[in-house]
């Protein structure tokens, strides 16, 4: 199963009052030939796709041309689609039920059930090729305050509740398994010890200094881990 996974769009950005729009579609036109000629089977997008919560009508239009070109161009593949900081999250997931017709999961909000407690089932999508599973996608947006479990007597409460949210959804993934088959992992934060360059200073200071995720966070035998909002690819906290 071959998976692409690209985040951080920032779709309808301007850059010093000039829009790049002209940009933004190279990189979609690349994309999609990207797709075809990797015969890619699962393209994860890991947030911020948009760079306002309230996107133009032109970025949303560019942004669903693409999903349309991309499905048209790779009739079997799965797009998995989740929400960062900069997105909304309940408009992100507003066409969900007639894009999962079409093999495209949007995930911006994290669902309770009527006491409160997370639906962690809601967030793990089964990724398929011929038929039989291959793998199992544990799709997180970024989580905001109350979308982590919120725990006693602990010393950072956003790093060790987003800890305790993955440890619980990795288990409830682990239910699911069967062996042969793959589990990755989706996340929009900053992790700790990512590699950084002077365009991440403003995301950085969005998060606030604290709140970094350790690299122990992700349990040791997920297979890769896809990360957004630090707009680079790296190895965090130096694993492969």
């Amino acid at each position: 199963m071959n998976i692409l996974h690209t985040a951080d769009w920032h779709l309808g950005q301007l850059f010093h009052e000039y829009d790049r729009v002209y940009e933004h579609q190279q990189f979609l036109d690349w994309l999609v030939q990207t797709l075809q000629r990797e015969e890619v089977d699962v393209l994860l997008i890991s947030g911020d796709v948009f760079d306002l919560s309230n996107p133009s009508a032109a970025s949303v239009r560019q942004f669903y041309t693409f999903l349309n070109r991309a499905s048209n161009a790779r009739p079997d593949i799965q797009i998995v689609v989740t929400a960062g900081n900069h997105d909304s999250a309940s408009r992100l997931e507003s066409p969900k039920p007639l894009l999962e017709s079409a093999n495209i999961h949007m995930v911006g909000v994290v669902e309770k059930d009527g006491e409160g407690n997370i639906d962690y089932d809601k967030l793990i999508i089964p990724l398929i090729k011929d038929g039989s599973v291959k793998a199992w996608c544990l799709a997180v947006p970024f989580l905001r305050m109350g979308d982590y479990p919120a725990l006693a007597d602990c010393d950072n409460p956003y790093a060790e509740g987003v800890a305790a949210f993955y440890r619980n959804l990795y288990q409830t993934a682990k239910s699911k398994y069967q062996p042969g088959q793959a589990l990755l992992a989706m996340g929009h934060l900053h992790a700790k010890g990512a590699e950084t360059s002077d365009m991440d200073k403003t995301e950085r200071l969005i998060m606030g200094g604290v709140e970094c995720i350790a690299a122990s966070a992700f349990p040791d035998d997920l297979a890769y881990v896809a990360l957004g909002h630090i707009h680079k690819a790296q190895r965090v906290g130096g694993r492969e």
